[in-house]
């Protein structure tokens, strides 16, 4: 049995390399969190092992026939990395003899990949009957989302010590919750620079009075010979996104005054039509999400038609489904990002060019 777990040890190793050296460009960023989890598992225990029973010794079965249940908690950092510990509770089946009962738990840390793959590396107790000892324990693993809080994880273990190697096969469902995202600060604009006073010029834009035919400039325009404000044609892009909650095209109130806003551009420039695309998250069937984001992007219509008075002809719907995310993975950071909408005015007018824009490069 010994020779078989040095054989497992080395095809495992030789794995796990390969896994990081292909993985290791593609680490998970999902926000950091906290999770509990339920666990089923068979563990293949030392042939080496043996029970003491009323001064007999029996040896426990080979292969994968002890079953193990039990419980973990972790905490998943926003780098990849997380910490976990977990209880198994063992039945153990003897050769000769009743069934035993054991004990398993531990800590691990593992790290996660962006593929679903993690690897970790711990510490372990493991006890059958009146015997117990304290291992290393190598995992590799793989974790499924299911839901928008669940995952499901099978995992392979390989635990070692001075006289026995174990080995355990097991399936987890795990739910997360105590979301923390770092928050995101949007730079200050940069403040004009007053204007140079110059003698005799009452307004302050550079030409004096004697030849200011436009009095009364405002502040930061650039202006021609005769004191009054260069016009030039600037790009107006508004957009808009609005979220959506899991599996719902409800438009929520809180981005009313969003869609109020391009609703009076809309009106300001009623030469302008626009196309409302809707989008889905990836869970779920194809179908399904197409029709969700159609759904989405014609709540968000009517709420520009009803509410604030945008003929309906001047604007279009698309669905998108699941083809176009934000980013292209099922995680809670992901899923409320995909399920959206998408409404972009694109125009031009007339405007007086500032001295802010002539700083920008305009």
């Amino acid at each position: 049995m010994r020779t078989c777990f040095v054989k497992t040890t080395a095809v495992s190793a030789a794995v796990l390399m390969g896994l990081i050296s292909t993985a290791a460009l593609s680490q998970s960023q999902s926000d950091e969190h906290t999770y509990f989890g339920v666990r089923l598992g068979l563990m293949n225990s030392d042939s080496d092992r043996f029970i003491n029973i009323d001064d007999v010794g029996f040896d426990y079965d080979d292969g994968f026939s002890h079953l193990g249940y039990g419980l973990q908690l972790g905490h998943r950092f926003g780098n990849g990395w997380e910490i976990r510990s977990y209880y198994d509770r063992l039945n153990t089946d003897v050769v000769g003899a009743s069934d035993d009962n054991g004990h398993s738990y531990g800590v691990d840390g593992l790290y996660n990949f962006r593929s679903g793959i993690y690897l970790g590396l711990g510490a372990n107790h493991t006890s059958f009957n009146d015997a117990s000892d304290r291992f290393l324990r190598g995992t590799l693993g793989y974790s499924l989302p299911i839901a928008e809080r669940w995952n499901a994880r099978v995992e392979y273990a390989y635990q070692t010590a001075s006289d026995f190697d174990d080995q355990y096969l097991g399936l987890s469902m795990n739910y997360a919750f105590g979301f923390r995202s770092a928050e995101r600060t949007e730079p200050r604009p940069a403040q004009p620079a007053p204007a140079q006073e110059t003698s005799r010029d009452s307004d302050r834009d550079g030409v004096p009075d004697n030849r200011d035919q436009c009095p009364n400039t405002p502040r930061g325009h650039v202006v021609d010979d005769e004191g009054c404000s260069v016009m030039v044609e600037q790009n107006i892009r508004h957009e808009l996104i609005v979220n959506f909650e899991f599996d719902s095209a409800d438009v929520r109130s809180r981005f009313y005054g969003d869609i109020e806003e391009l609703g009076a551009l809309m009106r300001e420039h009623e030469d302008v039509s626009i196309e409302i695309g809707g989008h889905a998250d990836l869970i779920g069937p194809d179908d399904y999400n197409q029709d969700l984001s159609e759904r989405r992007a014609e709540a968000v219509k009517q709420v520009l038609v009803e509410r604030f008075d945008i003929s309906a002809n001047r604007i279009s719907t698309r669905g998108y489904g699941k083809r176009r995310p934000v980013v292209d993975e099922i995680s809670l950071e992901a899923n409320p990002r995909n399920r959206r909408i998408e409404a972009t005015l694109s125009t031009t007018e007339e405007v007086p060019l500032t001295e802010e824009m002539q700083r920008r490069g305009y």
